[in-house]
């Protein structure tokens, strides 16, 4: 590997192996399995803490990091099938390369690139309280009529936001939120007062 590619920022970084990734799994066509294989893994590094510190962790060798990866492939069953295999020894490249502390963002942008490949754009929406099928249903609607196709929702709660809605649609986010009309108002006043 080349000295230039390790100064790469990690989010280039990450956009690289999960771009590889998805090409490789392409060709084979195995992108679906290995989506599903990807967010098993995703899920135990997100609430297993003596993973995440391997991950995070500069310390740990390259060898201990491969040999940590390998066994928790073994243990989620991803050496068995052939889109396991393929996920297995790509996290062992990324472990061998020293690149498991972009890990996080190189899962995200792999399923970024899914997506994309279906023609579905991702929309995070951040609302003070759970929006019920109908709510959900309705903004699904009118994003997809905005995006012009399908919009997948990735729904989180925030209850300091008090009302409304933050809307993120890649490099643009709508702000509706009663705490951002507050901040707007209150700053309004305050050049009206002085």
């Amino acid at each position: 590997m080349s000295d230039s590619f390790s100064l790469l920022p990690l989010p280039l970084v990450s956009q690289r192996y999960a771009h590889a990734l998805f090409d490789l799994v392409q060709k084979e066509g195995y992108v679906g399995d290995v989506e599903k294989a990807l967010a098993s893994f995703q899920v135990i590094l997100e609430q297993d803490k003596a993973l995440k510190h391997l991950v995070q962790s500069p310390f740990l060798s390259v060898k201990e990091q491969v040999k940590a990866v390998c066994a928790v492939c073994e243990n989620l069953g991803l050496a068995h099938k052939k889109a396991g295999q393929i996920l297995r020894n790509f996290l062992c490249v990324v472990a061998a390369n020293r690149r498991l502390s972009a890990l996080s963002g190189i899962l995200q942008a792999f399923q970024r690139r899914v997506a994309l490949s279906r023609g579905e754009v991702s929309a995070q929406v951040i609302s003070a309280h759970p929006l019920d099928a109908d709510q959900k249903k309705e903004l699904c609607v009118a994003l997809e009529s905005v995006v012009g196709g399908k919009v997948t929702l990735r729904l989180s709660v925030d209850p300091a936001i008090l009302g409304g809605l933050i809307v993120r649609l890649g490099l643009y986010q709508i702000d509706t939120s009663l705490a951002t009309q507050l901040s707007s108002l209150k700053l309004a006043l305050k050049k009206e007062v002085s």
